[in-house]
């Protein structure tokens, strides 16, 4: 079937809108061409990933692909999807209200061609424009970076009942790996050593047997993996929050189309001949995205997250050509300690003008001023870790909603 876009044009600037499978292949030049031009790449703005996903999810929803032309010289593509997403509005991990809503969703990284400020004025036009047509209820930025010019143009442009009054910055961190385990050791200090040493004598003696990693690469492992990642996950926090793993069609169709082009590693910590953490992620060029991970809180005084990631370093220096270990969205302990760059990110969305997404605005924008101020009190006391710790016990008990939200 011919692709046929939906083309607008202004002055010297054209769009082209893709809204099906066949009008994304038209454009899969373009697209390869701006993701190898990133300097930090995303894995999920892959074509074929994103292909892939929307395969998947194509009963519930529709591809959306913004080509900006200047001139008939393209300079930024936005990837995204129309899809009806729930706003989760929450005081730490206890859910206020989830409101649903027809949100256009831009994906991590889904603004191809480093676009400049003027790119992005007209860039953030458009999908103000999108909004006013009364489709869609919100557009939502996927973690941006502060410094880009999107995130400060929709912070200050939209309507001032349309903003985003309380985005959650947080730092995006990476790691890179040196030439060799040996070096990598070298880096860490003397403490941190005996305490990696001190986890895996400790771990060996509650399993009254040796700690060892298997890496998992197969597309005949995959069963496997899947069984393990799901009975370590049903025991975690995140279970309760329905961001653990899950065992559903796009898990394995990404799992399986990993591991048939060789990026495939998944990892298992075994103690005693017994599985007590996973993790599994995509080998993407020269860096290593982890997909989830999860311990077996059983364990969690021997800390066995913190020893299998440490082992999964090691096989990837020793093992592939990844030089780079991007830990993924959000703060946590293990990615300071370890990490060895980090930038500002934080989700931003624009409402549209109109009566029902402005009430979900002031509604989400309140709550997210609740948290910053509780969040800020917590930090003075000195009870963050404290908190969390002790509420994540509570969640390990709480049976997840039926539906999950997907990551993006």
């Amino acid at each position: 079937m011919k692709a046929e876009f939906e083309t607008k044009s202004c002055d010297e600037w054209k769009i082209k809108i893709a809204k099906s499978f066949e009008e994304v292949e038209a454009i899969r030049d373009i697209w390869m061409q701006m993701q190898r031009d990133e300097s930090v790449p995303a894995l999920n703005t892959d074509i074929d990933r994103y292909l892939s996903v929307m395969e998947s999810l194509k009963e519930t929803a529709q591809p959306y692909i913004i080509v900006l032309y200047y001139k008939s010289d393209p300079k930024a593509i936005v990837i995204g999807r129309i899809e009806t997403r729930r706003i989760r509005c929450r005081v730490g991990y206890a859910t206020i209200f989830k409101p649903s809503l027809r949100c256009l969703t831009i994906l991590y990284g889904g603004i191809l061609g480093q676009p400049s400020e003027q790119t992005s004025v007209r860039l953030l036009q458009e999908l103000t424009n999108i909004l006013k047509q009364g489709d869609i209820d919100t557009v939502f930025f996927n973690q941006l970076q502060l410094d880009s010019p999107i995130y400060r143009l929709s912070r200050k442009k939209p309507y001032f009942l349309c903003r985003c009054y309380s985005p959650v910055v947080e730092p995006h961190w990476q790691t890179y790996l040196p030439d060799s385990v040996k070096a990598f050791y070298k880096e860490m200090s003397g403490s941190r050593k005996r305490y990696l040493r001190r986890y895996t004598r400790a771990l060996e003696k509650v399993c009254s047997g040796p700690v060892e990693m298997v890496c998992y690469r197969s597309e005949d492992k995959i069963d496997h993996v899947i069984s393990i990642a799901s009975e370590i996950s049903a025991k975690t926090y995140k279970n309760a929050l329905n961001v653990g793993f899950r065992d559903d069609y796009l898990t394995r169709l990404l799992l399986t189309r990993a591991a048939k082009q060789g990026s495939l590693r998944a990892y298992v910590l075994y103690a005693g001949g017994e599985p007590c953490a996973f993790e599994y992620g995509i080998e993407y060029g020269n860096v290593f995205f982890p997909e989830h991970i999860g311990y077996d809180p059983f364990f969690r005084s021997c800390s066995p997250g913190t020893v299998l990631f440490i082992k999964v370093v090691e096989d990837l220096i020793e093992n592939s050509n990844v030089r780079v270990f991007d830990y993924g969205f959000g703060a946590a302990a293990y990615k300071e300690r370890f990490g060895t760059e980090s930038w500002p990110e934080a989700s931003v969305y624009i409402f549209a003008p109109r009566l029902y997404p402005v009430i979900i605005n002031i509604l989400q924008s309140s709550v997210g001023m609740i948290n910053t101020i509780l969040h800020y009190i917590v930090q003075k006391l000195g009870s963050v870790s404290w908190l969390k710790r002790r509420w994540r016990d509570s969640l390990q008990t709480k049976k997840p909603d039926t539906k999950y939200e997907l990551e993006t």
